[in-house]
């Protein structure tokens, strides 16, 4: 049996657009809007991803670059560590 994992996270809600800065340190990552819809992209790759209501988005691995949120009018919560 692996051992119990433990993170101190934080989810918070969010409209309008965001920008999360650089975290070398993030080791959890999860989106969810919870009202509309945006997008989100991950670096400035300029691919962004499309999010509808009620779906999320939980990479397998913590991203740590810059995260942009675009939000059509919506509200979305981000859940980190």
């Amino acid at each position: 049996m692996s051992p119990i994992q433990r993170l101190n996270t934080v989810s918070k809600s969010y409209t309008g657009n965001t920008l999360l800065e650089v975290n070398l340190h993030r080791g959890y990552f999860f989106i969810v809007f919870t009202e509309g819809s945006g997008t989100i992209e991950f670096g400035d790759g300029g691919g962004k991803i499309p999010l509808e209501l009620g779906f999320h988005y939980a990479p397998t691995v913590a991203p740590t670059s810059k995260i942009s949120v675009e939000s059509t009018g919506g509200t979305y919560v981000i859940h980190e560590a």
